[in-house]
């Protein structure tokens, strides 16, 4: 017994190497040594941005705050080993941006450090589109006005907008929530997950909606003269305000509550 324990004390520091050797490997081959990084001073970092940016996209845990400006460019907020981690990409284009956190094991360092973008935007585009595959926040500072505006929710971060829109579209399919304030002049939510709907504080005139059979979530809307859409699921679709027309259908109908 003596002589096994030995050896299995022998054996500890080489599985110590072997365990950070696959962390080190797990952490990619462009990323090597993120895991013996730490995240260093938090740095603003600003980027030129094109004035014809109408659609941006954010993947991983990156904050996004939407600011209204009369130029378009970007801040960065991070700490400064690992600013650079945050990228921005146009594939298709000026008018599209992908923001991503392509940082590697994130596990090991301190989550208290922001990874946050500020992204000042011109003027009213007559449209802008915002996804959501991340699993950050997605928000703007004051109130955003645009004349057509998508807001896009696909995973289990959350979009928490002040918008002021003539068309409002909104896409739930995941866990994530979307909280909306501000007035639409016509909002047209779809919702296909568990991802709660938050839109008692967004004054809508007209409310057309669609859910799908998956869709398990509540639903929260205000509106001031037409609510019609089609329920499907188990979720539940609360209005408030005294709508003139409500016309709902669907084999779930019944879920239409009114606060």
């Amino acid at each position: 017994m003596y002589v096994q324990s030995n050896a299995l004390a022998a054996l500890r520091p080489a599985a110590a190497v072997l365990a950070a050797g696959l962390a080190l490997a797990a952490c990619g081959p462009d990323h090597s040594t993120d895991c013996l990084k730490s995240n260093g001073t938090v740095i603003t970092q600003r980027r030129a941005l094109d004035r014809r940016l109408s659609t941006v996209t954010v993947y991983d845990n990156v904050d996004l705050t939407i600011v209204p400006d009369t130029a378009t460019y970007a801040e960065v907020r991070a700490g400064e080993h690992i600013i650079d981690d945050i990228t921005f990409s146009t594939p298709l284009g000026p008018q599209k941006l992908i923001i991503a956190n392509t940082s590697r094991c994130n596990w090991v360092r301190s989550y208290d450090t922001p990874r946050q973008v500020r992204l000042h935007v011109a003027a009213n585009h007559g449209h802008f589109i915002i996804e959501q595959y991340g699993y950050g926040l997605i928000n703007n500072e004051g109130q955003w006005a645009q004349d057509t505006l998508f807001l896009r929710l696909w995973s289990t971060g959350d979009i928490n907008m002040n918008v002021r829109s003539t068309y409002l579209y909104t896409d739930i399919y995941d866990a994530g929530d979307m909280t909306l304030s501000g007035t639409a002049e016509d909002f047209h939510p779809n919702l296909g997950s568990n991802g709660f709907l938050l839109a008692s504080g967004l004054d809508a005139r007209y409310c057309y909606f669609l859910t799908y059979r998956e869709w398990i979530g509540d639903a929260h809307v205000r509106v001031r003269q037409n609510l019609g859409g089609t329920l499907n699921g188990t979720g539940r679709f609360f209005y408030t305000g005294t709508p003139s027309l409500i016309d709902v259908k669907g084999p779930d109908a019944g879920n239409l509550i009114k606060e």
